[in-house]
């Protein structure tokens, strides 16, 4: 999903709205071995890397919709968003 946004891999892309100049996984996994898995994650610098799951790191997962739906709400425990028009 960060690639599809413009995040390159072992390259860095400062001019984007995934680069918020912090660490975060994305949901996506790398891959696994026997002790660990590791994860996708964007650096501070706007690249795309893995890191192993035993590293402190923020989480923003990124979720493709249809071009075909609205969302509704606020985003809040209250109100919260809701996906519309999805058959």
């Amino acid at each position: 999903e960060a690639m599809f946004a413009g995040i390159p891999y072992s390259g860095t892309n400062q001019n984007n709205y995934l680069s918020t100049g912090q660490h975060y996984w994305t949901m996506s996994p790398f891959r696994f071995n026997s002790s660990y898995a590791r994860m996708f994650f964007v650096g501070y610098n706007g690249s795309l890397d893995s890191i192993y799951v035993t590293t402190a790191s923020g989480v923003r997962p990124a979720i493709n919709i249809r071009a075909d739906v609205s969302l509704t709400g606020e985003g809040t425990s209250n109100n919260p968003f809701k996906v519309v028009g999805a058959s």
